[in-house]
């Protein structure tokens, strides 16, 4: 399970750094110190430890939004749990993220339909807390769908600036974002 789980971190490290189609299997077995046919031991294909690094990924997201919308409160508090919680996976592992956002799409179509429905369940999640909001007075109208789509997008950006050597902790970060987001959707007086 240990060089299981060895392998899938170089393939992340990997295509994080040179991208999916740039790293062979070669690069990979090389990071982790085996010999090409020993490394299909433990995974069939490329394909398969970009679709594993993808699942994984989504589905801690996925799993991190669904305790945090299922933890009460009003929308704004369940959707900033939501916001910091991004964060904090993604400043943990950014080249998971990376993985994710520019590679996944070359994961197979044979392959990448439970991908899909995770990420699908993650923006509905989102757009429903929302909408949430919209309805219950707290947050301006405005298109649940389109705002989901905007905070993931600018959450899921960070992986290209985030430094852990940086000025802001990860959990400063997660509260700026938080903020300056529903800041951005609370409604304001009339």
């Amino acid at each position: 399970m240990a060089r299981s789980a060895e392998i899938l971190g170089a393939a992340a490290d990997l295509f994080h750094t040179r991208g999916y189609h740039a790293t062979t299997m070669d690069d990979i077995a090389h990071a982790v110190g085996l010999k090409k046919g020993s490394l299909y031991h433990y995974v069939t294909a490329k394909e398969v430890l970009l679709q594993t690094l993808a699942e994984e990924t989504i589905a801690g997201y996925l799993a991190d939004g669904e305790r945090m919308a299922a933890a009460g409160g009003s929308a704004s508090e369940r959707l900033m749990r939501i916001i910091e919680a991004h964060v904090l996976r993604l400043c943990a592992a950014p080249e998971r993220v990376t993985v994710l956002v520019r590679e996944s799409h070359y994961v197979p179509d044979e392959l990448a339909a439970e991908v899909r429905g995770m990420t699908h369940r993650y923006n509905h999640l989102v757009a429903d807390l929302v909408a949430e909001g919209i309805d219950e007075g707290e947050f301006q109208p405005t298109d649940p769908a389109v705002a989901a789509l905007m905070l993931l997008g600018a959450l899921n950006w960070a992986h290209r600036w985030y430094q852990p050597d940086g000025r802001l902790s990860p959990e400063e970060i997660g509260r700026q974002f938080a903020q300056t987001f529903l800041e951005g959707l609370r409604k304001r007086g009339e």
